[in-house]
């Protein structure tokens, strides 16, 4: 053999390829070839142990590697085609010995059967007794010493046995979500047990301890540990829930932050939080339980646009509870939203922001001017307004032809200047087409002439698969226009073919 190949970095290099050229979903070719070169020569055998395990390496396969007749597999009732771990006899030192040998190698961890950021069910649990020997075994030494991400949906108390082992500050990702499903006994003393053995309140205190983060998903976080992720130059995204009350001392850097989801209770909180903020986001969500009006919401987007580069931000989503049923009805228009038109580079924006959204054509040729690379735009989805919608076919047009790339609308229109009309606006609308519009919802929009806004809309939109709305077919006062566009979107199909 070439003496290059005994060169660990070489090895490396050409072994990491494996897996980078292997393009299968699962990587079976990948993974034969590693272990293959693993048990074929001496000289192999660590860097593709290393990479074989580092890719593929599970907590369940390092247990599956102890004796077989440690553990058994049966199938767990509550998950559909999920096995789980249990323990079949006492576990040995020399079972512990076989265990931390891959337990090593291993980098990233799921303790959940859900896979917490692409929704996969997991194949493989693991039995509450088996993690309790697993984490008496050694407790001078993290259970996975060289771990660097872990996700982990904690349902009780049993989750607190290995959580202290685990807890490296190798920790790069960290998706962490607290389920009280059934009740937990003193859940606060619970929550607050989830640190490191030096650590004494909570999650926040374990990650003020962290510094080489990159990804974080998470519950509640103080402002004190707030402070601290903000000085990371390392952190890229961060999804937490900020705490009630949060007082701020400082400005929040977040020097190299791409990617921010925050979940605030009142609005207020999240004003106050985005006013501390400088830096260059790309993606930004804000979601609130709070019923707040029109002005807290325009002074949020002021504060969003001297915080936040306006070169940076291409996805924007910001969400808050319904009005309240007896609350006066509060309006946004044009004029609040001039501070997120200075984002030039939009591309996704979804607001569904609890009061009105007043815009007429106007307004929708200055949208239309200042996001002209928008992809989708989702406005007020879910909320029926006693406001009538001002932006007419005229004003849909106008937006159409300056987004040209456009794939999902979600806009309240006034059709009635279509429906009053014979054939005339085929003089005026011309060849205007827009070729990428795929998905168009016309929420909460009313219709009286099905198949002159069919005709229309298939004119328009030869591309769009789908056409949406809001209105619900079991309520008495909805039924009628939700039957109408029914019968809009049946047309439509129709004429497409």
């Amino acid at each position: 053999m070439a003496q290059c190949l005994f060169i660990s970095e070489i090895q490396l290099s050409i072994f990491h390829w494996i897996f980078v050229l292997d393009t299968s979903h699962e990587k079976h070719t990948a993974q034969a070839t590693l272990a293959a070169l693993a048990r074929t020569c001496g000289a192999f055998h660590d860097i593709a142990l290393d990479i074989l395990w580092q890719q593929f390496g599970t907590i369940a396969r390092a247990i599956q590697c102890m004796p077989h007749d440690l553990w058994g597999g049966d199938m767990n009732r509550s998950e559909s085609s999920c096995i789980c771990l249990k323990l079949h006899r006492h576990l040995t030192k020399a079972d512990w010995n076989i265990f931390r040998r891959y337990a090593l190698r291993i980098r990233h961890l799921s303790l959940a059967t859900q896979d917490v950021r692409r929704g996969k069910t997991l194949m493989v649990d693991i039995d509450d007794e088996l993690l309790a020997c697993l984490a008496s075994m050694d407790p001078t030494q993290p259970l996975l010493p060289n771990l660097t991400s872990l996700e982990w949906i904690i349902y009780d108390e049993r989750d607190l046995r290995l959580i202290r082992r685990i807890m490296t500050k190798s920790l790069t990702s960290l998706f962490l979500e607290v389920w009280a499903i059934s009740p937990v006994p003193d859940l606060q003393q619970f929550i607050s047990s989830i640190s490191t053995i030096h650590l004494r309140y909570s999650v926040s205190q374990t990650l003020y301890h962290l510094h080489h983060l990159t990804t974080i998903h998470c519950g509640v976080l103080d402002a004190e540990v707030m402070d601290h992720l903000s000085r990371l130059p390392s952190l890229l995204e961060l999804k937490f829930a900020l705490q009630p009350s949060s007082e701020f001392q400082n400005e929040l850097l977040f020097e190299q932050l791409q990617v921010l989801d925050v979940h605030a209770q009142d609005i207020t909180s999240a004003v106050d939080f985005v006013s501390r903020m400088r830096n260059k986001l790309t993606n930004l969500s804000i979601f609130s339980d709070d019923h707040t009006g029109a002005s807290v919401l325009a002074q949020l987007f002021r504060r969003l646009s001297t915080s936040v580069s306006h070169y940076s931000l291409h996805r924007l989503q910001i969400m808050v509870a319904e009005r309240p049923p007896n609350d006066s009805f509060s309006v946004l228009n044009l004029e609040d939203f001039h501070p997120l038109l200075s984002f030039s580079r939009l591309t996704h924006v979804h607001l569904d922001v609890g009061c009105g959204i007043s815009l007429d054509d106007v307004a929708a040729l200055e949208l239309a001017q200042a996001w002209p690379n928008i992809i989708q735009l989702m406005l007020n989805k879910f909320l029926e307004t006693p406001l009538p919608s001002s932006i007419s076919p005229i004003g849909l047009l106008c937006f159409l032809k300056r987004c040209p790339s456009l794939m999902e609308l979600t806009l309240e229109i006034d059709f009635s200047f279509i429906e009053e009309q014979d054939d005339q606006w085929h003089y005026w609308v011309g060849d205007t087409t827009h070729r990428h519009l795929s998905v168009f919802d016309v929420t909460y929009s009313k219709i009286h002439n099905a198949a002159k806004v069919a005709a229309f809309l298939s004119c328009v939109l030869p591309r769009t698969v789908h056409v949406l709305y809001s209105w619900i077919h079991a309520l008495d006062d909805q039924r009628e226009y939700a039957e109408r566009w029914n019968e809009a979107s049946r047309l439509l199909r129709r004429m497409k073919k």
